[in-house]
Order: C-alpha cells, then sequence, then structure tokens
C-alpha cells in the first residue's frame, strides 16, 4: 500500500485526502496481499511497532461510561462479542445472532410469525433484554441513536418502535456490546434493561469477498447472501466500508407437520356460513333444524359448483363450516436486503482533531402471505355491511321476518343474485372466507439512512484531556403494499343489477354475470373471474421515521491526581429533534377495506435536550494499595433532558463500584441506578388502529366480536426504572485462560405505557371505574357497538435473575482449545397491568393476554466448544431453552374448543446443536521468477506460451494466489432437526422463541486479497 505524506491542516486537502486515496487503492487492492490491522490507540491511530505490544493497555471508550478506561473489568456489566464469535456461532444474521443469547429473553421479535394482520411489520426484527419490550432496550450504532422502525408492531399488551435489526449491514458490524444494565444516566430514554451498542467497522486493511449459500432439509428456504469489505490508511487517514446482499425464501405453514393444522379452526369458511331465517329456509326446501331461535345456520354442501339447492345445504344451530387458515400462510417471510456502509477520518494539526464521518444505506424487501380474507360477522357495527341479495328483488319494507333489511344493510331496492337459493337479504352473522380473491399479501419495502459527520481528539493540553462532537442524521422510511378486497366493491360484484354487468354502461367489467357466493374453494367458478379483479385492491401506506442528533462529549482521565490515580469526568449535552409520518392512501383512510379498519394520517415531533456528567473517583489503586484493596473505584454520573412537545422533564442518575481485593485476577463489580423510557410518538401522537377483538360482554353473558379503536395518548408521562446489577468476574492466576463470571441483575419498571386489556376494560365499564380516555358505547338493545381503548401509564414490571458465563481457552500440541458457555436464570417477573392489581408471578409462564407465542423461560443457555489448529475450525454449539407453563391465556379464549386437545400443559424444553467447521488456506507465495517467465518464439517470431514445466509453474502460481487466504466453511444448524415443542399458539409451537427452519446446513466461501 503506498505511504500517504502528512498534509499539515489545509481543511479543503483534508477532506479531499479520503476520495483520494479510495479512488488510488481500490484498483491496487486485488494486486495487494492481505495485510494484519495495525495496532491503535484509543481514538484508532496506527501505533508505531515499538508501541505495538502496549497498545492492550491503552484507554478505550466502553459502552456504558463516556470516560476512556484501560481496565479490562468496570464496574458494568458488559459482553463483547466480536464479528468471528457471530460467524462462529452458526446464525446467519444479526437478527439470529442476538436472538440466541441467553440475555435476550421473552418480547422480542422476530422476523418469523411477527405479521398476524394487525401491523406491518413484515421482515423487521427487534432485541429486548431481560424480557422488557424491546422499547426498554436502547439500540445505539457506534454509541449513536438511530431513528426507529416508523410503524409499531403489537406483540403484546403495547404498541412497540423499535431500531430494525435487519436494516443494518451485517457486513459492517465488527463487534457488538452488550451493557446488562440500565444506562439512562449515560445514554437516557430507553436505556431501561440495557443497551446493545453495534459497532461498524472503521479500520481495515486490504479487502474481503464472501458468498453463501444454504437451505432446510425441506429445500423450502434458500438463503443466499454475500458480503465485500475494504479498507485502506495509513497514521493520517483511513477509509473504511462494506458492501451486502442477502436473499431467503419463505416457509409456508402447511409445509411442517406440526404447523399444518392450527389448534383451532376458523368459521369464516368456504363454503360460506350463513345465517338464514327458519321460515325462508322452509319455504326454499331445506331443513328447518328445532329450537325456539327464528335464525339458523347454513352451508352448502362440500364440493359444491355454486348451484346447489337449498334442501342439499348443511343445517345447524352453530356454524356448520370451518376453515385451517394455516394451510394458506406463511410462517417465515420472503426477504430481500442489500446496502453498504463507509467510514472515514483524517487527522490533522497535530493529532489534536481527528475529522470522522459515516455513511449507511440498506434496503429490506419483505413479502408475507396471510390466509384469504376472513370477513368477520358481516354485520359489523364500525365496518361496511356486507350482504348477498336475495334471488328475486324485495322491496324495502317487504322484507321477511327475521331477516336483514334493506335499510341495515344498504341493499338497493332492486338488488339481487341469481345464485342466491334463498328468498332473503343474507347478512347478519354470516361469515365467510374469500377464497377465490387469493392470499392477504403483504409487501414491506424499507429504505435506512444514516450519515454522522464529527471531530474528535484525544490525549490534549496534558495528554488527559479528550473529546468528540458529531451530528447525526437517520430516517426509516417503509412502504407497505397489500392486495386486499373493497368491501362496497364486493357489494357491488354480488348484486346481477350493478351497472358493472351492463355491457351498455361505461363501469361494464367484462361479463354480464355477478360473483357467485356460494361455491366451494376447493371448485373454482370460471364466471368469478372478472368479479374478483374489479374488487381487489392494493391499498399503500408511507410511513417515515426520522432522527436528527447533536452530541457533544468532553472528557478526561485525570481531573486531578489521587494517591490511587486520576479522578476521570465526562460531561456534555445531546440535542435530539424527531419527526415520524403515517400516510396511509385513500383506500385505507375510508375503511372500505374487508378484515381491516380505517386508517389515519399522523405527523408528529419532538425536540429533546439533554445534558450528562459522569465521574470516576479511584480511592485505592496500582499506585496506593492496602491488605483487600488492591483497587477500589466508585462512579456516579447523572442525566437530565427535557422533552419538549408534552412538556415532560427527567432527573436520573446512577452509581457504581469496583473492587478488586487481591489483584487483578478478581473483580467484584455493582450499580444502581434509575432509568426512564419516554413514550415513543407512536403511543403520543399515532394513528389511531381501528380492528375486530373477541369478548365476553359481562352485561349480555355472551362471546362477540365487537369493533375497537386504540388510540394514542399525548398526556403520558415518562416510565420510571431501577435497576441494580452486582456481580464477580474471576480470572484465576492457577488456570491460565479461564474465566469465570456471575452477574445479578434487579430491575423495575412502573408507569409503564401499555393498553389495558379489553376484557378488564368492560369489567371497569360495569363498575364505572373506566380509566381516562376509555369508553364502552352500546346501542338501543344494549350491545357493544364500539370499544375505545387508549394507551395508559398503568402497568409494572418486576425482572430479577442471574447471568453466568465460563471462558476457557487452552494451547495444546494439537490446537488451540476454547470453550465457552453462558447461561441466564431467571428467578423472578413480575407484572401487573394497572396500580394496585397483584403482582402476576410470570416466570416459567406465558406473555399475558396473549397465546403461547413465548414466554418467560427459567433457563436459557447456550455452550460453545472451538477447536482451530493449523487454519482448521472447529466449532459445536448446544442451545439449551426452558419449558413453561400454558396458563395465562385471555379468558375469553379458554371457551374455544382446541381440536388437538391442548389447552393447558407444560410446554417442554428443548436442546438444539450446531456445528460448523472451516478451513483457511494460508499458502506460501510464488516464486517471483513464475509471474515473470521468459518470452519464446516460433520460427515465424511470433511470441508463444510458455511450454512444460513453465506451463505447470504458471498453473500452480495462479491456483497459489486464488486460494491463499482463502476459508471454506461448512455448517449445519440444529443437526438433529429437531421440531418445537408443542404449544397453543395458532402455529402450534412458541412461534416467537422458535422458527420453522428446522435443520439447516450453509456452505461460504471467503476470500482475502
Amino acid at each position: 500500500m503506498k505511504n500517504i505524506q502528512p498534509l499539515g491542516c489545509g481543511l479543503l486537502r483534508k477532506v479531499l485526502v479520503p476520495l483520494a486515496i479510495l479512488f488510488a487503492t481500490v484498483f491496487n487492492l486485488s494486486a495487494q496481499g492481505p495485510s494484519p490491522a495495525p495496532a491503535r490507540d484509543a481514538q484508532g491511530n496506527v501505533l508505531p511497532a515499538s508501541a505495538a505490544a502496549a497498545a492492550t493497555a491503552e484507554r478505550v471508550i466502553v459502552t456504558g461510561s463516556n470516560i476512556p478506561t484501560a481496565e479490562e473489568v468496570g464496574p458494568n456489566p458488559v459482553e463483547t462479542f466480536t464479528h468471528e464469535d457471530m460467524q462462529k456461532s452458526g446464525q446467519r444474521s444479526t437478527e439470529g445472532f442476538l436472538l440466541s443469547l441467553p440475555i435476550v429473553t421473552s418480547n422480542v421479535i422476530p422476523v418469523s410469525n411477527n405479521e398476524n394482520g394487525s401491523n406491518t411489520a413484515v421482515g423487521a426484527a427487534a432485541v429486548s433484554l431481560r424480557g422488557l419490550d424491546p422499547r426498554a432496550t436502547l439500540v445505539l450504532i457506534d454509541g449513536r441513536r438511530v431513528a426507529p422502525y416508523p410503524v409499531g408492531n403489537n406483540p403484546g399488551p403495547v404498541n412497540t418502535m423499535f431500531v430494525d435489526l435487519n436494516s443494518i449491514p451485517e457486513a459492517a458490524i465488527e463487534s457488538i456490546e452488550i451493557l446488562k444494565d440500565g444506562a439512562s444516566a449515560i445514554y437516557g430514554a430507553d436505556a431501561v434493561a440495557g443497551v446493545v451498542n453495534l459497532k461498524m467497522r472503521h479500520y481495515y486493511n486490504g479487502a474481503e469477498a464472501s458468498i453463501e449459500y444454504g437451505n432446510t432439509e425441506h429445500e423450502d428456504s434458500g438463503l443466499f447472501q454475500a458480503s465485500l469489505i475494504f479498507g485502506v490508511g495509513n497514521n493520517n487517514t483511513e477509509i473504511a466500508g462494506a458492501m451486502n446482499y442477502y436473499n431467503r425464501n419463505s416457509i409456508a405453514n402447511r409445509d411442517r407437520t406440526y404447523s399444518a393444522v392450527p389448534p383451532f379452526l376458523s368459521s369464516n369458511a368456504s363454503p360460506y356460513n350463513l345465517q338464514l331465517s327458519k321460515a325462508v329456509v322452509a319455504a326454499a326446501g331445506g331443513t328447518v333444524v328445532p329450537g325456539t331461535a327464528p335464525t339458523e345456520f347454513a352451508a352448502a354442501p362440500d364440493f359444491t359448483n355454486g348451484l346447489a339447492p337449498a334442501g342439499s345445504f348443511k343445517y345447524g344451530t352453530g356454524r356448520p363450516n370451518t376453515f385451517n387458515f394455516n394451510q394458506f400462510s406463511l410462517s417465515f417471510p420472503s426477504s430481500e436486503r442489500y446496502g453498504g456502509y463507509t467510514y472515514f477520518e483524517h487527522k490533522f494539526c497535530e493529532d489534536q482533531a481527528v475529522l470522522y464521518g459515516d455513511f449507511m444505506y440498506q434496503r429490506v424487501q419483505a413479502h408475507n402471505e396471510l390466509a384469504p380474507p376472513a370477513t368477520g360477522s358481516f354485520q359489523t357495527a364500525g365496518q361496511v355491511v356486507l350482504a348477498i341479495p336475495p334471488d328475486t328483488p324485495i322491496a324495502p319494507g317487504a322484507e321477511p321476518p327475521n331477516t336483514p333489511t334493506h335499510l341495515e344493510t344498504g341493499v338497493p331496492a332492486d338488488a339481487f343474485n341469481p345464485f342466491n337459493p334463498f328468498h332473503q337479504i343474507i347478512s347478519g352473522n354470516t361469515r365467510a372466507r374469500l377464497f377465490e380473491f387469493g392470499n392477504r399479501v403483504i409487501d414491506n419495502q424499507t429504505d435506512a439512512f444514516f450519515s454522522t459527520l464529527g471531530l474528535k481528539g484525544d490525549k490534549l493540553f496534558d495528554g488527559s484531556w479528550g473529546y468528540d462532537a458529531s451530528f447525526r442524521y437517520s430516517q426509516v422510511q417503509n412502504i407497505s403494499s397489500d392486495t386486499l378486497q373493497s368491501a362496497t366493491r364486493f357489494n357491488r360484484v354480488l348484486n346481477a343489477a350493478d351497472p358493472i354487468f351492463n355491457p351498455s354502461s361505461s363501469q361494464f367489467i367484462g361479463t354480464t354475470v355477478p360473483y357467485n357466493p356460494f361455491g366451494d374453494y376447493r371448485v373454482p367458478i370460471p364466471s368469478n373471474a372478472q368479479s374478483v379483479a374489479f374488487a381487489t385492491v392494493h391499498p399503500r401506506e408511507i410511513d417515515l421515521s426520522k432522527l436528527a442528533t447533536v452530541d457533544v462529549n468532553i472528557y478526561t482521565t485525570s481531573l486531578f491526581e489521587l494517591p490511587a490515580g486520576g479522578v476521570g469526568l465526562a460531561f456534555g449535552g445531546q440535542f435530539r429533534r424527531e419527526n415520524l409520518q403515517q400516510e396511509p392512501d385513500d383506500l385505507l383512510v375510508t375503511g372500505d377495506l374487508i378484515g381491516v379498519g380505517p386508517g389515519n394520517t399522523t405527523h408528529a415531533g419532538r425536540k429533546t435536550y439533554a445534558f450528562y456528567a459522569e465521574a470516576a473517583l479511584p480511592v485505592f489503586g496500582s499506585k496506593f494499595t492496602a491488605p483487600g484493596l488492591h483497587a477500589l473505584e466508585f462512579t456516579a454520573a447523572a442525566r437530565f433532558e427535557d422533552f419538549r412537545n408534552n412538556d415532560t422533564n427527567v432527573l436520573v442518575p446512577k452509581f457504581g463500584v469496583r473492587w478488586q481485593p487481591f489483584d487483578d485476577s478478581l473483580t467484584v463489580r455493582a450499580t444502581w441506578g434509575e432509568g426512564f423510557h419516554e413514550p415513543s410518538l407512536i403511543e403520543l401522537f399515532g394513528i389511531p388502529i381501528q380492528g375486530i377483538v373477541p369478548v365476553f360482554d359481562p352485561v349480555k353473558q355472551d362471546f362477540f366480536e365487537v369493533p375497537i379503536i386504540i388510540r394514542s395518548n399525548p398526556n403520558l408521562q415518562p416510565e420510571d426504572s431501577r435497576s441494580f446489577t452486582a456481580g464477580i468476574v474471576y480470572t484465576p492466576k492457577f488456570v491460565t485462560g479461564l474465566t469465570l463470571t456471575i452477574d445479578l441483575y434487579d430491575i423495575e419498571s412502573t408507569g409503564r405505557t401499555l393498553i389495558p386489556g379489553v376484557q378488564k376494560l368492560l369489567g371497569r365499564s360495569v363498575t364505572g371505574n373506566l380509566l381516562p380516555g376509555e369508553a364502552v358505547i352500546r346501542n338501543a338493545n344494549g350491545e357493544i357497538v364500539l370499544i375505545e381503548n387508549p394507551f395508559q401509564n398503568a402497568g409494572s414490571q418486576k425482572a430479577r435473575g442471574v447471568d453466568f458465563g465460563i471462558s476457557y481457552q487452552v494451547e495444546t500440541r494439537f490446537g488451540t482449545l476454547t470453550w465457552l458457555t453462558q447461561a441466564t436464570y431467571l428467578d423472578s417477573f413480575q407484572f401487573a397491568e394497572l396500580p394496585g392489581e397483584p403482582e402476576l408471578e410470570l416466570r416459567s409462564r406465558v406473555r399475558p393476554l396473549a397465546l403461547s407465542d413465548e414466554a418467560y423461560l427459567k433457563w436459557r443457555a447456550n455452550s460453545q466448544i472451538d477447536w482451530t489448529w493449523k487454519g482448521f475450525d472447529l466449532a459445536l454449539t448446544v442451545h439449551y431453552l426452558d419449558g413453561f407453563h400454558e396458563k395465562q391465556k385471555p379468558s375469553f379464549l379458554l371457551a374455544i374448543p382446541y381440536p388437538n386437545g391442548i389447552k393447558e400443559h407444560y410446554v417442554k424444553e428443548t436442546w438444539f446443536f450446531d456445528v460448523r467447521a472451516s478451513y483457511r488456506f494460508l499458502l506460501p507465495s510464488p516464486p517471483q521468477a513464475v509471474a515473470g517467465y521468459a518470452k519464446d518464439t516460433n520460427s515465424s517470431g511470433k511470441e508463444r506460451p510458455p511450454q512444460g514445466n513453465a506451463t505447470a509453474q504458471m498453473a500452480n502460481c495462479t491456483w497459489q494466489r486464488l486460494l491463499n487466504d482463502t476459508t471454506i466453511t461448512l455448517g449445519c444448524n440444529n443437526v438433529f432437526g429437531h421440531d418445537p415443542p408443542t404449544a397453543a399458539a395458532t402455529a402450534n409451537y412458541a412461534d416467537f422463541l422458535y422458527d420453522s427452519t428446522g435443520r439447516f446446513v450453509y456452505l461460504s466461501l471467503t476470500k482475502r486479497f
């Protein structure tokens, strides 16, 4: 690599030099051999060779503090994972790696099964520490915030905004630091349960290209990904970056035996479940079911062509047909991601300033499918009424008794459907599965971007001062496109008298035959094709989240000297400006979609100011010790944040201690602090979310599906939290390479923002104790027509447990053996939805108000044994997930009959095994003489290629260049192909804990230049 000389302090030249280096070296990379990354100081400056040995003692800023330190173990419990650790884990994405860690418990948002028709987070994923949902885990990139995903995801009783892990190029991640402790005093809002800091690549010499292919044993979810990492630099200038491509195919529920049939079937079926008047049924020649009720249910016979007479219909007091929606839904969406990241820095003015910046762009495209649309009851308050006209027109007011009327349904007076075997309008509690309209399709396109520009310096003045000032702008745009059905158009295609079937009308759709709704989905009706096309629509919503942040941090490692060392200090400020835009199109706003409530637009923003300070006070240390006090250090921090949008502010402290009684082999550490979560812009100002919810009405004493509106609440206050950690890190001198870690944690959160359970809301409505903004609206007959349920500062949570870690590395004559085990024990997780309620113990149980899609597991653990020798690397990883009890389902779901008998039982624990083997070719450089062989000519004077041994030498030289520093990796996850254990969720397994991938084999090739 060429040596570029220092250029002085000319600012223009300093800004242009990174571009000059990039263009000058990109064409040279393939001609250069691999070069190891140089040793650097805390600011990334290349150290001279003589200083390389001392580089490990240089001070660095570790997640959880803004004061540089040279200590390997501080008061904060921090776990660091390198990119190599991620690769050896066997997980094929950042999301997969993080969600596999024992410290990442319930309330995560995985890629699999996170779309249930009530959210649009298809293809996105989020991490959650300690089970306190993603809002309580702050995700940073290089220690700075980025814009959250602009659409809330609702895995539980909250509508969660989060940082999408899949919008960050994995190839650009150098390491991940996880602070297992609250850190609001350092980072501000949301750092309640911990911090996940993704540290990007800043320094890399050379280039590295990688490709990978993998697939499940069912060969239905192929994975292809490729990446390129590059970098150049010297003592003054560094440029590094990465580009990535990822594609993975979907998995269907029907393709796994355990998820092919859900625990309960849908009454939205095909043939339709029709509600009819008994008198009309008798007149049509159908079967009248004995009973006093004036109506009954009916369905056309199986495999009908839509022309079956009334006498062949199935009749009953309940809906006769059910539908297996898992046969037509995906459990894992298909996804394509691509983008890149680049970083530059340039040092000037005698090391007193470093100009740096970065740029990242990532596009994520995801495709998901759910079963064909379910109408729900044709007459549902708050939604467009669906109705099938009678066989012949009926004059308004002349409708048969106990049948829907023209006034109730909006059916035109001249409307009729010739395929209707009954002389009545069919609506009411009729339910249908619109199979001929195809699956509900959700296509998401997410474009994530951030860019940073900053100035930093280290070792100023007396060498102990430094600073870092930066500006970052980030945004995430999500475009969601659906394939759904217009309710009003559906009603029109049912009416043979509508102008769309009149060839002389300008609205003619190409057929004179109306839609026949009396068929069976297994027997297509060709004449329905034009009607299906007319009623199918493609609504679209554009959501945009923006975040602009200015950070200033000034620090010193020696404010003044004490006998034990220098007093550390950091202080600074932050300004943030957030914006959220949600723009549904007219199709969504009008609410004219079957099975989907109307949407609204959102334009919201806020400004936040923050000031903070942090200090580290060494009482005993290397310069001043005493028996039992080899080292003793206290830390303290405080942060003030002011939120201008809803006029709230927060002041939180944090304290820590680090004690080494004998030497640096044993460290005892502890922290205590307060934290907070500021309600998101969705929770404060988001669009109303409308839908249908099944409830048990305590007034009518019966089960109903009723419309609900979930509203934002601009009066929400910050959530309060307190956290305590204590632990030890022991590296015994008598066992070289062994490290033992134990960390206890205790977190409490109150005033938690949530959406209270609907069933309890109905109970409060009876006693007259509704919370502010809650409402239950009934009609003149006392039937519920609408429930309004806003966000509330209501809930509380308490999490308590222990993390265990064992790391052992030993050098032998047969290579290096490394053993790493991490385990988390959950001693207690308590939840109360409302103040004053008894706290519910959730350890080993499912989330409250949810099916068994995930649980608060008592034990989670990973253990990996890795052996390296002469280019070989073999790793075996074992994952353990504890079992749990299914006992926390909503009361109205307990009445649903489960065909497979699952109601409440113990979901068994699981063991999964992954293996990975790789070989890295490290070959000697080819002889120079081969590269420059002597020219040979034939009798005519023309040059001819080398002959004999020279040709063989050239071939060997080419192969050596190609193979040198090339790594081939073969791996298999879930070696024994274990299925997830059976649980009472719609996929028959805890689909947020597990996915349906099964055994997965992959092969990758990496070449370093």
